[in-house]
């Protein structure tokens, strides 16, 4: 009797249905708009993006024009390594000469290093009553970094030996004041090692100008842009 009733209790105890499983917990998820973070760093991507498409489109609007790389005064011609490209804003390709055109023209005015060549500047190829005269100059009897465009007071020093009496005081002499240098040429050199230097000339001074060349030494003296002519 007691082996029934064990039997009975203890299928009536399997048969009970086992305790439902719990359920994972839910978690929480925080909307991605609502994450300061993931705000701050779209706002730099789209700050720089917009700043990249602003500098883009500048460099797009950009006109090339010339710039010069030394100082020039008026009447010279400019050479190819005088001038460099560079950009500047659309309202000023009207102002400034074109990259796209060389200016074979003198110049009209004196321009410093590092300003733009303005259309103003080229004298429009007026013609100009010239002469040009041939210089010897020996070393250490100009600045050793005379350029082309430069302007130079030439002087004159009569040859010793040629004044008359022995106590002769030898003086120099100014013979033409600010006159511009058309070309230099450092491997014509002469017998003593003197170079080539051409000065523009009103042709009412190339007859003194010659006579001091052949009755002394020549010294050029730079005159400094913007100095008073």
């Amino acid at each position: 009797m007691s082996l029934k009733l064990s039997s009975v209790l203890h299928r009536g105890a399997s048969s009970k249905p086992a305790p439902p499983a719990s359920a994972p917990a839910a978690r929480v998820q925080r909307r991605w708009w609502a994450d300061t973070r993931v705000i701050v760093g779209v706002l730099v991507i789209v700050v720089c993006t917009l700043i990249g498409a602003r500098v883009v489109s500048m460099g797009s609007d950009q006109v090339q024009v010339w710039q010069v790389q030394r100082d020039v005064s008026a009447g010279a011609v400019l050479a190819p390594e005088d001038l460099a490209a560079v950009g500047v804003a659309p309202d000023l390709a009207e102002v400034y000469l074109s990259a796209g055109v060389f200016p074979d023209e003198p110049l009209a005015v004196d321009i410093r290093a590092g300003e733009m060549l303005p259309v103003a500047a080229m004298s429009g190829g007026a013609a100009r009553d010239a002469r040009w005269v041939t210089l010897p100059i020996e070393p250490l009897h100009a600045p050793a970094d005379l350029s082309a465009g430069d302007r130079v007071d030439v002087w004159s020093t009569p040859d010793a030996s040629r004044a008359f009496g022995s106590d002769a005081v030898v003086r120099p002499k100014l013979v033409l004041p600010n006159a511009l240098v058309a070309s230099i040429d450092v491997d014509a050199r002469g017998f003593a090692g003197d170079y080539a230097v051409v000065v523009e000339v009103a042709p009412d001074q190339t007859e003194s100008l010659l006579t001091a060349v052949r009755g002394g030494w020549i010294d050029l003296v730079r005159v400094p842009l913007g100095a008073t002519r």
